[in-house]
């Protein structure tokens, strides 16, 4: 009889809340009534601090959203860690975030092996994860229902950037040289088959240059030896900039195109010589360039919460995945929970954030939203978008 006034009294217990506060659910970590709270993280030291420009962008977007009143009712809150591109650094941030900070929900990660290697733990946590830069085709293939890209992954920019090398005339003879390590495969590879399986050709010479290298002399000379006509390169952006330097230095002159973890204003100003970039291409991920009317409103915005830091294109790739995080926040209304946040993603079709070369498009089996992208180049000593591109194959 007892257990049965117990439950009875449970019950009631239960009307009340219900009664008092309208739901007896208890609301998901990181919401209040006035405010949603959003792990941010990303490399800001260490020698791939560029990369953290990106998040330095999604936090002055949110910035900027609370002084326009919010979304729904409430404010964004902020948390930014700094992984300093390191994947131990990246796990205690990650882990921090979700049981610490106890956060909503995750925005960050420019590294591609820091999320790698988080990976497991937030999809086991499940938060929603929407991440920054980072492109590595494996971070949402197979899908996880928490995790999502809003970047052009490195499969997509791999066949891509051979399609766009055999549209220079004569084009037939194509070197390749990439990172071993997992990021750098994982651009190298898919750009190898596009190479086979389209155009029934294998590269001249396939090399690799590894991260931390300073001087890229074995592999120009190597290279140059085989006499290619289109050098495709999936390198992080400082050795990238040895390697077209030090191609320079030995004649190896013919066109080169890097991948989108390459800003090509900020190769240009590491080497110091615009005859380098004369025949530099970089897979491009923004709608526009860097100062024409379209992007205006995100670089006043970039500049207005980081003034001090130039505007480039890293410091603008993180912002079309801000607006997509808004617009799912918006669509999933005032009773916000994770599951609806994560569902306004997974219903998300032809996005335009303004800000990217190609809309965001996901569903609840396919997480990699941006399929597109265009290139990028100097002709004298102006930026110009040469060509744009949808991958086919997504």
């Amino acid at each position: 009889m007892r257990m049965r006034w117990l439950t009875l009294g449970a019950i009631a217990s239960g009307v009340m809340a219900i009664g008092l506060g309208g739901s007896a659910r208890a609301a998901d970590p990181g919401l209040t009534k006035d405010s949603i709270k959003i792990g941010v993280f990303g490399p800001m030291t260490g020698p791939a601090a560029a990369f953290g420009h990106a998040q330095l962008g999604i936090r002055a977007v949110y910035e900027d959203l609370n002084e326009h009143g919010g979304i729904n009712g409430r404010k964004l809150e902020v948390v930014l860690e700094d992984t300093a591109c390191d994947p131990a650094k990246g796990i205690a941030a990650a882990k921090k975030l979700i049981a610490q900070d106890q956060v909503f929900l995750l925005h960050g990660g420019s590294c591609s092996n820091v999320v790698m290697a988080l990976k497991p733990d937030v999809i086991a946590s499940g938060v929603p994860y929407v991440v920054a830069t980072a492109a590595n085709a494996a971070i949402t293939d197979p899908v996880a229902p928490n995790v999502f890209q809003t970047v052009a992954t490195t499969a997509t920019m791999g066949r891509t950037m051979v399609d766009f090398a055999m549209t220079k005339p004569g084009a037939k003879r194509i070197a390749v040289i990439s990172h071993s390590d997992e990021w750098g495969k994982s651009g190298h590879d898919p750009a190898l088959v596009e190479l086979k399986t389209k155009f029934n050709l294998t590269p001249v010479a396939d090399v690799t240059f590894e991260r931390g290298s300073i001087n890229a002399t074995p592999q120009v000379l190597q290279i140059k030896g085989a006499n290619p006509d289109f050098i495709v390169a999936f390198l992080y952006p400082a050795e990238f900039a040895i390697f077209v330097r030090d191609a320079f230095k030995y004649g190896l002159t013919v066109p080169t195109m890097g991948s989108q973890a390459i800003s090509i204003e900020d190769t240009a100003q590491q080497v110091g010589n615009p005859a380098i970039m004369k025949n530099v291409y970089v897979f491009y991920p923004l709608a526009a360039q860097i100062g024409e009317a379209k992007l205006a409103r995100w670089v006043d915005i970039f500049k207005k919460y980081n003034p001090g830091v130039r505007v480039e294109t890293n410091g603008l790739l993180g912002l079309g995945g801000a607006e997509a995080v808004i617009e799912a926040l918006r669509r999933a209304g005032p009773d916000l929970t994770r599951a609806k946040f994560i569902a306004a993603l997974d219903n998300m079709h032809s996005f335009d954030s303004g800000v990217l070369a190609a809309p965001l498009e996901f569903s609840p089996t396919h997480h990699a939203g941006m399929n597109g992208g265009a290139t990028i180049t100097y002709v004298g000593d102006k930026l110009v978008l040469i060509h744009k591109f949808t991958d086919v194959q997504k």
